[in-house]
Protein backbone atom coordinates (compact mmCIF):
# COMPACT_ATOMS: atom_id res chain seq x y z
CA UNK A 1 0.00 0.00 0.00
CA UNK A 2 1.32 3.41 -0.93
CA UNK A 3 0.27 6.70 0.26
CA UNK A 4 0.27 10.01 -0.61
CA UNK A 5 -1.03 13.56 0.59
CA UNK A 6 -2.89 15.71 -1.54
CA UNK A 7 -4.18 19.19 -0.11
CA UNK A 8 -7.15 20.46 -1.41
CA UNK A 9 -8.21 23.84 1.19
CA UNK A 10 -10.30 23.99 2.97
CA UNK A 11 -12.43 20.95 2.24
CA UNK A 12 -12.30 17.10 3.00
CA UNK A 13 -12.71 15.03 -0.35
CA UNK A 14 -15.59 12.41 -0.21
CA UNK A 15 -15.37 10.09 -3.03
CA UNK A 16 -13.04 8.87 -6.35
CA UNK A 17 -14.23 8.24 -10.10
CA UNK A 18 -12.41 7.06 -13.36
CA UNK A 19 -12.25 10.10 -15.47
CA UNK A 20 -10.72 11.10 -19.51
CA UNK A 21 -10.01 8.29 -21.91
CA UNK A 22 -6.03 6.83 -22.52
CA UNK A 23 -5.52 9.16 -25.01
CA UNK A 24 -6.51 12.59 -23.44
CA UNK A 25 -4.66 11.38 -20.23
CA UNK A 26 -1.84 10.43 -22.84
CA UNK A 27 -1.23 13.62 -24.24
CA UNK A 28 -1.20 15.35 -20.71
CA UNK A 29 1.32 12.97 -19.49
CA UNK A 30 -0.86 11.07 -17.17
CA UNK A 31 -1.63 7.42 -16.44
CA UNK A 32 -4.34 8.26 -14.10
CA UNK A 33 -6.57 10.66 -13.67
CA UNK A 34 -9.84 11.14 -11.06
CA UNK A 35 -12.91 12.79 -10.40
CA UNK A 36 -13.13 13.53 -6.48
CA UNK A 37 -15.88 15.72 -4.79
CA UNK A 38 -15.19 17.78 -1.39
CA UNK A 39 -18.17 17.72 0.84
CA UNK A 40 -17.78 20.95 2.92
CA UNK A 41 -18.24 23.07 -0.29
CA UNK A 42 -21.15 24.09 -2.51
CA UNK A 43 -21.69 22.18 -5.81
CA UNK A 44 -20.18 24.79 -8.04
CA UNK A 45 -17.24 24.68 -5.66
CA UNK A 46 -17.04 20.74 -5.03
CA UNK A 47 -14.71 18.92 -7.97
CA UNK A 48 -11.43 18.44 -7.87
CA UNK A 49 -9.20 16.41 -10.23
CA UNK A 50 -6.72 14.07 -9.33
CA UNK A 51 -3.84 13.32 -11.93
CA UNK A 52 -0.52 10.98 -12.05
CA UNK A 53 1.92 11.67 -13.75
CA UNK A 54 3.27 8.86 -16.11
CA UNK A 55 5.80 6.94 -15.06
CA UNK A 56 5.86 8.10 -12.00
CA UNK A 57 6.40 5.57 -8.28
CA UNK A 58 2.55 5.23 -7.18
CA UNK A 59 3.59 7.25 -4.55
CA UNK A 60 4.80 10.04 -6.20
CA UNK A 61 3.80 12.19 -8.98
CA UNK A 62 0.04 13.40 -8.01
CA UNK A 63 -1.36 16.89 -8.59
CA UNK A 64 -4.48 17.92 -7.30
CA UNK A 65 -6.55 20.68 -9.19
CA UNK A 66 -9.68 22.42 -7.89
CA UNK A 67 -12.15 22.67 -10.80
CA UNK A 68 -13.83 25.96 -11.23
CA UNK A 69 -17.81 25.90 -12.29
CA UNK A 70 -20.71 27.79 -12.92
CA UNK A 71 -24.16 26.20 -11.94
CA UNK A 72 -26.86 26.39 -14.09
CA UNK A 73 -29.90 27.10 -13.48
CA UNK A 74 -28.19 30.36 -11.17
CA UNK A 75 -30.86 30.35 -8.66
CA UNK A 76 -28.71 27.05 -7.22
CA UNK A 77 -25.64 28.57 -6.73
CA UNK A 78 -24.75 28.63 -3.33
CA UNK A 79 -27.61 26.27 -2.38
CA UNK A 80 -26.26 23.45 -2.10
CA UNK A 81 -24.10 21.13 0.17
CA UNK A 82 -22.31 18.29 1.51
CA UNK A 83 -21.47 16.20 -2.09
CA UNK A 84 -21.13 12.94 -1.13
CA UNK A 85 -20.88 10.62 -4.24
CA UNK A 86 -19.60 10.87 -7.80
CA UNK A 87 -19.77 8.90 -11.09
CA UNK A 88 -19.40 8.46 -14.50
CA UNK A 89 -21.83 6.97 -17.15
CA UNK A 90 -21.71 7.20 -20.94
CA UNK A 91 -19.47 10.67 -20.99
CA UNK A 92 -21.80 12.23 -18.10
CA UNK A 93 -19.84 12.79 -14.97
CA UNK A 94 -22.52 12.76 -11.99
CA UNK A 95 -22.13 14.40 -8.30
CA UNK A 96 -24.59 13.55 -6.28
CA UNK A 97 -25.31 15.25 -2.75
CA UNK A 98 -25.94 13.08 0.85
CA UNK A 99 -29.60 13.89 1.09
CA UNK A 100 -29.14 14.01 5.07
CA UNK A 101 -28.43 16.47 7.49
CA UNK A 102 -26.00 17.91 10.01
CA UNK A 103 -24.99 15.10 12.56
CA UNK A 104 -27.03 16.67 15.01
CA UNK A 105 -30.10 17.37 12.14
CA UNK A 106 -32.48 18.38 10.75
CA UNK A 107 -32.40 16.56 7.64
CA UNK A 108 -31.51 19.74 4.72
CA UNK A 109 -32.81 20.62 1.63
CA UNK A 110 -29.18 22.02 0.27
CA UNK A 111 -28.15 18.28 1.30
CA UNK A 112 -30.89 17.42 -1.25
CA UNK A 113 -29.61 17.59 -5.21
CA UNK A 114 -27.43 15.56 -7.64
CA UNK A 115 -25.40 17.48 -10.48
CA UNK A 116 -23.97 16.42 -13.91
CA UNK A 117 -21.66 17.74 -16.40
CA UNK A 118 -19.60 16.47 -19.58
CA UNK A 119 -16.99 14.41 -18.98
CA UNK A 120 -14.91 16.54 -21.69
CA UNK A 121 -15.87 19.41 -19.85
CA UNK A 122 -13.31 18.41 -16.83
CA UNK A 123 -10.44 18.37 -19.08
CA UNK A 124 -11.06 21.72 -20.34
CA UNK A 125 -11.39 22.80 -16.15
CA UNK A 126 -8.37 20.77 -15.89
CA UNK A 127 -6.85 23.84 -18.02
CA UNK A 128 -8.33 26.52 -16.17
CA UNK A 129 -11.53 27.26 -18.05
CA UNK A 130 -14.94 27.77 -16.13
CA UNK A 131 -17.31 24.71 -17.11
CA UNK A 132 -21.09 24.73 -16.88
CA UNK A 133 -22.41 22.13 -14.04
CA UNK A 134 -26.38 21.49 -13.97
CA UNK A 135 -27.53 21.13 -10.69
CA UNK A 136 -31.17 19.89 -10.07
CA UNK A 137 -32.21 20.47 -6.46
CA UNK A 138 -34.39 17.69 -5.33
CA UNK A 139 -36.15 18.80 -2.31
CA UNK A 140 -36.46 15.45 -0.98
CA UNK A 141 -37.82 13.76 -3.57
CA UNK A 142 -35.22 10.94 -3.10
CA UNK A 143 -35.66 10.46 0.26
CA UNK A 144 -39.18 10.29 -0.43
CA UNK A 145 -38.64 7.80 -3.28
CA UNK A 146 -36.15 5.17 -1.12
CA UNK A 147 -38.37 5.05 1.85
CA UNK A 148 -41.02 4.21 0.02
CA UNK A 149 -39.31 1.78 -2.03
CA UNK A 150 -37.78 -0.08 1.46
CA UNK A 151 -41.25 -0.41 2.62
CA UNK A 152 -42.62 -2.06 -0.42
CA UNK A 153 -39.67 -4.33 -0.39
CA UNK A 154 -40.27 -5.42 2.69
CA UNK A 155 -36.63 -5.04 3.67
CA UNK A 156 -36.44 -3.65 7.61
CA UNK A 157 -34.24 -1.32 8.62
CA UNK A 158 -32.63 -0.58 11.77
CA UNK A 159 -34.75 0.86 14.33
CA UNK A 160 -35.13 4.59 14.46
CA UNK A 161 -34.17 5.75 17.90
CA UNK A 162 -35.82 8.41 19.81
CA UNK A 163 -33.02 11.09 19.35
CA UNK A 164 -33.09 10.69 15.68
CA UNK A 165 -36.69 10.90 15.19
CA UNK A 166 -36.60 14.09 17.25
CA UNK A 167 -33.52 15.22 15.38
CA UNK A 168 -34.16 14.04 11.99
CA UNK A 169 -38.21 13.29 11.48
CA UNK A 170 -39.99 15.74 13.82
CA UNK A 171 -37.99 18.54 13.38
CA UNK A 172 -37.47 18.59 9.29
CA UNK A 173 -41.58 18.03 9.21
CA UNK A 174 -41.94 20.71 11.63
CA UNK A 175 -39.61 23.27 9.97
CA UNK A 176 -41.10 22.32 6.59
CA UNK A 177 -44.94 23.26 7.87
CA UNK A 178 -43.46 26.28 9.58
CA UNK A 179 -41.87 27.87 6.93
CA UNK A 180 -44.12 26.77 4.28
CA UNK A 181 -41.64 24.83 2.24
CA UNK A 182 -42.59 23.75 -0.96
CA UNK A 183 -41.07 20.13 -0.08
CA UNK A 184 -43.55 19.91 3.52
CA UNK A 185 -44.85 16.53 3.21
CA UNK A 186 -41.99 14.54 2.24
CA UNK A 187 -40.49 13.79 4.79
CA UNK A 188 -42.95 11.34 7.09
CA UNK A 189 -42.88 10.86 10.43
CA UNK A 190 -42.45 6.90 9.73
CA UNK A 191 -39.46 7.49 7.42
CA UNK A 192 -35.84 6.89 7.86
CA UNK A 193 -33.54 9.38 7.11
CA UNK A 194 -30.97 8.30 4.16
CA UNK A 195 -27.38 9.11 4.14
CA UNK A 196 -26.25 8.43 0.41
CA UNK A 197 -22.25 8.25 0.15
CA UNK A 198 -21.86 6.22 -2.76
CA UNK A 199 -23.25 6.22 -6.70
CA UNK A 200 -22.33 3.96 -9.58
CA UNK A 201 -23.70 2.45 -12.49
CA UNK A 202 -25.21 -0.90 -13.76
CA UNK A 203 -23.70 -1.86 -17.42
CA UNK A 204 -27.50 -1.09 -18.37
CA UNK A 205 -27.18 1.91 -17.13
CA UNK A 206 -29.39 1.84 -13.81
CA UNK A 207 -28.13 4.11 -11.26
CA UNK A 208 -26.82 2.35 -7.65
CA UNK A 209 -26.65 4.32 -4.73
CA UNK A 210 -25.05 3.28 -1.81
CA UNK A 211 -26.62 4.26 1.67
CA UNK A 212 -24.33 4.69 4.99
CA UNK A 213 -27.97 4.76 6.54
CA UNK A 214 -29.84 3.07 7.14
CA UNK A 215 -28.92 -0.39 7.19
CA UNK A 216 -31.02 -3.51 8.03
CA UNK A 217 -32.09 -4.26 11.26
CA UNK A 218 -29.43 -7.17 10.79
CA UNK A 219 -27.11 -4.14 10.32
CA UNK A 220 -26.20 -5.29 6.61
CA UNK A 221 -25.42 -2.53 4.22
CA UNK A 222 -28.42 -1.55 1.48
CA UNK A 223 -28.13 -0.76 -2.36
CA UNK A 224 -30.47 1.26 -3.75
CA UNK A 225 -31.18 1.12 -7.93
CA UNK A 226 -32.68 4.04 -9.61
CA UNK A 227 -34.17 3.43 -13.08
CA UNK A 228 -33.79 6.18 -14.85
CA UNK A 229 -31.13 8.97 -13.12
CA UNK A 230 -31.24 10.96 -15.55
CA UNK A 231 -35.14 11.52 -15.05
CA UNK A 232 -34.02 13.81 -11.84
CA UNK A 233 -33.05 16.60 -13.99
CA UNK A 234 -35.95 16.59 -16.02
CA UNK A 235 -38.46 16.82 -13.26
CA UNK A 236 -36.51 17.72 -9.98
CA UNK A 237 -39.82 17.90 -7.79
CA UNK A 238 -41.16 13.92 -8.99
CA UNK A 239 -40.24 11.41 -6.99
CA UNK A 240 -37.82 8.94 -9.19
CA UNK A 241 -38.61 5.31 -10.11
CA UNK A 242 -36.89 3.04 -7.69
CA UNK A 243 -35.84 -0.76 -9.02
CA UNK A 244 -34.19 -3.02 -6.82
CA UNK A 245 -32.94 -3.20 -3.18
CA UNK A 246 -29.94 -5.13 -2.71
CA UNK A 247 -28.43 -5.98 0.82
CA UNK A 248 -24.65 -6.86 1.26
CA UNK A 249 -25.94 -10.08 3.70
CA UNK A 250 -22.57 -11.37 4.86
CA UNK A 251 -21.14 -7.67 5.61
CA UNK A 252 -21.86 -5.93 9.27
CA UNK A 253 -24.55 -7.15 12.04
CA UNK A 254 -26.45 -6.26 14.98
CA UNK A 255 -23.47 -5.44 17.30
CA UNK A 256 -21.09 -3.90 14.42
CA UNK A 257 -23.96 -2.23 11.09
CA UNK A 258 -21.80 -1.27 8.31
CA UNK A 259 -22.79 1.09 5.67
CA UNK A 260 -21.86 1.70 2.23
CA UNK A 261 -18.66 4.19 1.98
CA UNK A 262 -17.91 4.18 -1.71
CA UNK A 263 -18.18 1.94 -4.72
CA UNK A 264 -16.39 1.51 -8.23
CA UNK A 265 -17.46 -0.78 -11.60
CA UNK A 266 -15.60 -1.13 -14.51
CA UNK A 267 -18.93 -1.66 -16.16
CA UNK A 268 -19.63 -5.43 -16.14
CA UNK A 269 -22.30 -5.55 -12.92
CA UNK A 270 -19.44 -6.22 -11.03
CA UNK A 271 -18.03 -3.92 -8.04
CA UNK A 272 -15.88 -2.75 -5.76
CA UNK A 273 -17.14 -1.19 -2.59
CA UNK A 274 -16.05 -0.01 0.61
CA UNK A 275 -17.96 -0.76 3.47
CA UNK A 276 -17.82 0.86 7.65
CA UNK A 277 -19.23 2.67 10.70
CA UNK A 278 -22.47 4.05 10.32
CA UNK A 279 -20.41 8.02 11.28
CA UNK A 280 -17.82 8.86 12.74
CA UNK A 281 -17.39 8.76 16.53
CA UNK A 282 -16.43 11.59 18.99
CA UNK A 283 -18.84 13.82 17.11
CA UNK A 284 -22.40 13.90 18.69
CA UNK A 285 -23.35 12.49 16.07
CA UNK A 286 -27.48 11.75 17.18
CA UNK A 287 -27.19 8.73 14.41
CA UNK A 288 -24.92 7.01 17.17
CA UNK A 289 -26.50 8.44 19.96
CA UNK A 290 -29.59 6.38 19.40
CA UNK A 291 -26.98 2.89 18.00
CA UNK A 292 -23.71 3.54 19.68
CA UNK A 293 -22.42 -0.03 17.68
CA UNK A 294 -22.65 2.21 14.99
CA UNK A 295 -19.37 3.31 15.14
CA UNK A 296 -17.89 -0.10 15.54
CA UNK A 297 -17.51 -1.59 12.19
CA UNK A 298 -14.27 -1.56 10.52
CA UNK A 299 -13.23 -0.34 6.88
CA UNK A 300 -13.33 -2.95 4.66
CA UNK A 301 -12.60 -3.54 0.98
CA UNK A 302 -15.43 -6.00 -0.53
CA UNK A 303 -16.25 -7.15 -3.89
CA UNK A 304 -19.66 -8.41 -5.40
CA UNK A 305 -21.67 -9.12 -8.30
CA UNK A 306 -25.14 -8.01 -8.93
CA UNK A 307 -27.47 -10.49 -11.10
CA UNK A 308 -29.07 -8.66 -14.36
CA UNK A 309 -32.04 -10.61 -14.25
CA UNK A 310 -32.92 -10.41 -10.66
CA UNK A 311 -34.46 -7.11 -9.04
CA UNK A 312 -32.87 -7.25 -5.70
CA UNK A 313 -32.39 -9.29 -2.73
CA UNK A 314 -29.09 -10.37 -0.68
CA UNK A 315 -25.53 -10.26 -2.43
CA UNK A 316 -22.59 -12.21 -1.06
CA UNK A 317 -19.51 -10.68 -1.01
CA UNK A 318 -15.65 -11.47 -1.05
CA UNK A 319 -13.49 -9.21 0.99
CA UNK A 320 -10.30 -7.88 -0.86
CA UNK A 321 -8.57 -5.88 2.01
CA UNK A 322 -9.03 -4.36 5.64
CA UNK A 323 -7.68 -1.26 6.26
CA UNK A 324 -7.45 -2.32 10.57
CA UNK A 325 -7.47 1.41 12.47
CA UNK A 326 -7.78 2.96 9.52
CA UNK A 327 -11.55 4.16 9.57
CA UNK A 328 -12.16 7.22 7.32
CA UNK A 329 -12.11 5.12 3.85
CA UNK A 330 -14.49 7.56 1.71
CA UNK A 331 -13.98 6.89 -2.16
CA UNK A 332 -12.57 3.87 -4.42
CA UNK A 333 -11.66 3.87 -7.79
CA UNK A 334 -9.49 0.34 -9.26
CA UNK A 335 -7.69 1.68 -12.45
CA UNK A 336 -6.51 -0.07 -15.76
CA UNK A 337 -3.77 -1.52 -14.45
CA UNK A 338 -6.13 -3.53 -11.47
CA UNK A 339 -4.82 -1.50 -8.30
CA UNK A 340 -7.48 0.04 -6.08
CA UNK A 341 -6.65 3.62 -5.29
CA UNK A 342 -8.61 4.87 -1.70
CA UNK A 343 -9.27 8.28 -0.97
CA UNK A 344 -8.77 9.19 2.83
CA UNK A 345 -11.12 11.64 4.51
CA UNK A 346 -8.05 13.08 6.72
CA UNK A 347 -9.47 15.67 9.14
CA UNK A 348 -7.74 18.05 11.05
CA UNK A 349 -5.07 19.07 8.57
CA UNK A 350 -7.47 18.83 5.78
CA UNK A 351 -5.51 16.80 3.61
CA UNK A 352 -6.62 14.41 0.91
CA UNK A 353 -4.60 11.14 0.56
CA UNK A 354 -4.16 8.17 -2.02
CA UNK A 355 -3.64 4.87 -1.19
CA UNK A 356 -3.21 1.82 -3.49
CA UNK A 357 -3.64 -1.48 -3.19
CA UNK A 358 -1.65 -3.94 -5.44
Amino acid sequence: MHGTDLRLEPNEASDLARVLDAGERARRGWDRAFLTVLDEAYAEDALALLSHRAGAPLDDGWEARRLRTTVTPSGAAGRTEDAEACAVRGGVAYVLGSQFGKKTGPLSARRSWIARLPEAALARAADGERVELEVARLRFALHRAVNDALEAAAVEPIALGPLARRAYLDATIELGAAKGKRWAGRVRSGDRPINVEALEFRADGRALLGLRYPVTADGHPILVELADIDALFDDPDAVPAVGGIWVLADVGDRAAPAGVRALDTRGDDRFDAVVGDLDASGKSATVLEDHPEGAVAPSRHVRFSLPLLASGGDVATEEVHHFGDLRRVEGIAVDDDGHAHFVIDEEGHVALRTLVVE
